[in-house]
């Protein structure tokens, strides 16, 4: 498979002026050049054809966080181009497209699941949650339509392009306005525009799977090996555990996936592997380098609590307290959009934490959102995604070294809380696009 970075039939020139506008802000801090950013995306989802919407889409995935810290709107400001894009499509496309019947029905059945909750758990009842209802409607059209209008090869390199103007925002706000740090213990971490280091080292991951082949043997060119050691190189900057654990795993994974038709072959680039890694070990030994590097730090503790953040014991509390609730709770749960009001009103009074605290994990989010009986009906809406562009593409064989992307998000769900974003089901639509997408793309 050839990288050609300008593989689109026509360059995005507006992503690229909404990305130096990005830049402009991380020097100036003036929110009011977000406003020229909404504007823009506004007329991109109303004037030019609709591709371009869903690259644009696809392209603020990992520039975010700038949205939501505006003095504008108690909401992020990228809700409204979302919200234009979901306009766009209801009126120029969604009348004469057609949908994968079995999906459709599933997603609602999820959003009735939703709504449901109102009735036991007023906090649902918010305008959250019909954000949230309107922006899930919008991806689950795009994924259960059987037109796609635009390539996979297109929405890669949108994404690219947002985590390229991402990472230089980052680097420029720290430049141009340095983080002060009063305590020398901290570990100063990245996280560009995506306003979270996991969030970020996800993105970061997902795009080196995407950009690597999907097929066994396929030829990897010297282009594609740059940019994923590249990419790799910058979500090394996030210092985050989530991203040296998952990037050793599933780029070990990956290796043997790939050549899983050539046993000695393998075994002889493994021995390659393991040498350069145990080398490179006793340098960084030998220098002392290695106790001062801030992820050797992190990893340091012998305490379960400071190794995971605390999660493990943010998880303990959510399960036993789900297990405590009523019946309606745990067959339905208490919705995606209020488990967080919900269960941290028990903590709260019972003085388990100080704060509003989240999951962080996306699995015991899935069980107090929908309980026990919805968790399932979300996990074959999930099977029923991939089966749905499967069908599209008449794909006769998926390989298991496709489903890279998969594992990766499926292990960051261990650390992130990810159905109440939007993003998250972006995401979903690229790595089921990637599942599926044909040789040499």
């Amino acid at each position: 498979m050839k990288l050609t970075l300008g593989s689109v039939k026509k360059f995005p020139i507006e992503l690229m002026l909404i990305g130096f506008i990005f830049l402009l802000l991380a020097i100036t801090q003036q929110a009011v050049l977000m406003l020229a950013v909404v504007a823009i995306g506004v007329a991109v989802a109303g004037l030019l054809p609709f591709s371009r919407s869903i690259q644009l889409i696809i392209f603020l995935i990992p520039c975010l966080a700038p949205f939501s810290t505006n003095p504008y709107l108690p909401v992020s400001l990228a809700t409204l181009i979302y919200l234009a894009v979901l306009g766009r499509y209801l009126l120029t496309e969604g009348g004469r497209s057609q949908y994968y019947l079995p999906g459709i029905i599933a997603a609602l059945v999820l959003i009735g699941f939703e709504l449901l909750h109102i009735i036991y758990n007023p906090v649902v009842f918010s305008s959250k949650t019909i954000r949230w209802l309107l922006l899930f409607l919008l991806v689950i059209m795009l994924i259960f339509d059987k037109r796609k209008y635009a390539s996979f090869a297109q929405l890669r390199f949108a994404f690219l392009l947002g985590f390229v103007f991402s990472t230089l925002f980052g680097l420029l706000n720290q430049v141009f306005h340095p983080e002060v740090v009063y305590n020398t213990n901290v570990i100063q971490r990245f996280s560009g525009a995506a306003g979270d280091p996991n969030n970020f080292g996800l993105f970061c991951l997902l795009l080196v799977f995407f950009y690597l082949p999907s097929h066994p043997r396929e030829r990897i060119s010297i282009s594609q090996l740059a940019l994923c050691t590249a990419l790799l190189g910058v979500g090394a900057i996030t210092v985050s555990r989530s991203f040296f654990l998952v990037t050793s795993f599933t780029l070990l994974l990956y290796f043997v996936l790939y050549f899983r038709t050539a046993i000695g072959e393998m075994v002889y680039r493994s021995v390659v592997f393991f040498a350069v890694l145990v080398a490179v070990s006793f340098v960084l030994y030998w220098h002392g380098a290695a106790t001062e590097l801030a992820i050797f730090e992190r990893f340091s503790s012998d305490n379960a609590a400071d190794l995971t953040g605390a999660r493990s014991t943010i998880f303990v509390e959510y399960l036993t307290l789900f297990t405590q609730l009523d019946l309606s709770f745990l067959l339905f749960g208490a919705g995606i959009n209020g488990y967080l009001g919900y269960y941290n009103h028990f903590f709260l009074n019972n003085n388990v934490f100080t704060e509003v605290v989240g999951p962080h994990n996306t699995y015991i989010e899935l069980l107090v959102s929908f309980g026990l009986l919805g968790s399932f009906v979300f996990l074959y809406f999930f099977y029923l995604c991939f089966k749905a562009e499967k069908i599209r593409t008449s794909t006769q064989q998926i390989y298991a070294i496709s489903l890279l992307p998969l594992i990766v998000f499926s292990l960051y769900c261990l650390s992130l809380q990810n159905l109440g974003k939007y993003t998250s089901y972006l995401l979903l639509l690229m790595i089921i696009l990637n599942t599926c997408r044909a040789k040499h793309e």
